[in-house]
């Protein structure tokens, strides 16, 4: 299993190109099928681009399955976990990426 703490790999998790650098960390391991747990330790609030750049991107690459079956999100908000749920709702439903 791969765990990853946002703040150890950026500044902050306020901009799409923060959610650049976590997404190329998860990719590899999810489009392998491994576990990955990445932690919001520190973090109270994201907007939407950093999450479509981190996340919902996977869905370019890696069936939305194996996104749901490895992905793994801890010492989040309930606002933080509505948004990843709900970009990935968005996606699943009209089977298509969100803009950048």
């Amino acid at each position: 299993m791969v765990m990853i703490r946002i703040l150890d790999h950026v500044p902050h998790a306020s901009t799409y190109e923060d959610g650049e650098a976590i997404f190329r960390l998860i990719k590899g391991p999810i489009a392998d099928g491994e576990a990955v747990t990445v932690s919001f330790d520190g973090i109270r609030a994201v907007p939407s681009a950093f999450v479509n750049s981190a996340f919902v991107r996977l869905v370019e690459s890696v069936p939305i399955e194996r996104v749901r079956q490895c992905l793994r999100i801890a010492d989040s908000t309930r606002a933080i976990n509505e948004l990843v749920r709900g970009r990935f709702t968005f996606v699943a439903h009209n089977n298509t990426p969100l803009p950048h």
